[in-house]
């Protein structure tokens, strides 16, 4: 038995190819992708999306790509080291544009009339550039003139630039002053919070086929501190500790095959992260306040017998230590705080402890859900008369983690939002079959 049969998954729910069918909307992720298709529709030019290696930029446009694949032209360059000529020519190539000439006056005009030729069939020309980092300044340039191509109410081509953080520091130097301007819409993918980073481990199993197949609370924090909420990094720890966890017949992932997984990688970017600066301040300033404390209880009992005087100064010290201990606990920003259970009323949120663990875990049913509607609104309540919180759009997947219903019989659904759980009615989604 193969280690996918024995946690019952249709398929490895980790692999580290991006999939457009195991994207997560994060509330990050989710924003970023109502941008782009936003600065698409409004014909906005520029469109810059910046984020760290592992953060899901790739996943995130292949969602998009797969929207827009009927109702644009889109050529994606991969390998950005070109000059200005070798671009325009691979740019002109991905359009499928016969060159007789390929001088550069000749290639502009060639790709300024297939651009012309596709808005008057009203379809969008888009330009894809990954890893823009890597564009020489005159290419980038280059691409700033392209963008010059418009009619008298619309601009011709849309170009998405994809980088790493170092390229908006680079459209800051004075010789890309011009093109940083003309970029209107930015997008910032952000690392998983604590919420997010378990939300999205169950979100992949579930997607996968998930039968009997369990994380620890412990496992999801170490994953997360080791990992700093990046889906790659998350993807490659999770699917060796998957192995771990295999190799010993254990259908939940437990604190130590984690460790087994990290000792195994030996990742370079999976360090355990150190105590937050606040708790570190914190605990100081414990260890002073305490001697102190201790320095004027001494002083104070001078008079009594020193053994009284020691144990009387020991026994507040102590109270002291164990007092500031508890603050500096609660004051760590990463640390995991208690959640409270499932309100009972929920009918499919089941609570429940581990066998031979000491720990609750959600049961999250079996069920994805699909946006059917351009835009449906997300309620803080389920009932339409509760205040709208957020919104989001036609062909964004959802897990479900609990169903309802409201005074007038109809169903919703408990979805995660934004890093917190609220409400979508059932009227504008379908189930996704598995």
């Amino acid at each position: 038995m193969d280690f996918l049969t024995f946690f019952g998954l249709k398929e490895d729910p980790f692999k580290l190819t991006p999939d457009p069918a195991y994207f997560y909307p994060s509330s990050s992720h989710n924003e970023g992708l109502l941008l782009m298709d936003y600065s698409i529709d409004q014909k906005e030019g520029f469109l810059l999306i910046i984020g760290d290696p592992g953060t899901g930029k790739t996943t995130l446009l292949k969602v998009f790509i797969e929207k827009w694949k009927e109702s644009a032209e889109i050529a994606i360059v991969l390998t950005p080291r070109l000059s200005p000529q070798d671009f325009l020519m691979s740019v002109a190539e991905d359009f499928n544009i016969n060159l007789e000439n390929k001088n550069k006056n000749d290639i502009i005009k060639a790709l300024r009339d297939f651009m012309m030729q596709q808005y008057v069939g009203n379809k969008r020309v888009i330009i894809i550039v990954d890893e823009a980092q890597n564009l020489p300044d005159e290419t980038l340039e280059e691409l700033r003139l392209l963008s010059n191509l418009e009619t008298d109410k619309d601009k011709l081509l849309q170009i998405i630039l994809l980088g790493q953080p170092e390229l908006e520091s680079k459209l800051t130097s004075d010789s890309l002053r011009q093109l940083n301007q003309r970029i209107v819409t930015r997008v910032h993918l952000q690392h998983f919070n604590h919420e997010e980073t378990r939300d999205y481990i169950n979100f992949r199993l579930i997607k996968a086929g998930k039968e009997n197949l369990k994380v620890h609370s412990k496992a999801v924090k170490s994953i997360y501190n080791y990992t700093n909420g990046v889906p790659r990094l998350i993807n490659m720890l999770i699917s060796r500790a998957l192995m771990a966890a295999y190799l010993e017949e254990s259908n939940t992932i437990l604190h130590k095959h984690i460790q087994n997984a990290i000792k195994s990688l030996n990742h370079s970017d999976m360090k355990l992260r150190e105590r937050s600066t606040l708790v570190a301040v914190v605990s100081c300033a414990a260890a002073l306040f305490v001697i102190s404390v201790a320095t004027f209880l001494y002083i104070s009992n001078a008079g009594k017998t020193g053994e009284t005087a020691a144990v009387n100064m020991n026994n507040s010290a102590a109270k002291i230590v164990a007092s500031v201990n508890n603050s500096s606990e609660n004051a760590g920003g990463d640390a995991e705080r208690k959640r409270p259970l499932p309100d009972s009323n929920m009918n499919n949120a089941a609570v429940q402890p581990d066998e031979d663990i000491e720990v609750y875990t959600y049961t999250v049913p079996h069920k994805m859900i699909s946006v059917t509607v351009d835009i449906a609104h997300i309620r803080n309540n389920p009932s339409l008369y509760a205040d709208k919180i957020g919104w989001t759009q036609r062909g964004n997947q959802l897990t479900v983690l609990s169903e309802a219903t409201d005074d007038d019989n109809a169903r919703w659904y408990l979805i995660p939002y934004k890093g917190e759980k609220h409400w979508i009615s059932a009227e504008v989604v379908e189930v996704i079959k598995q």
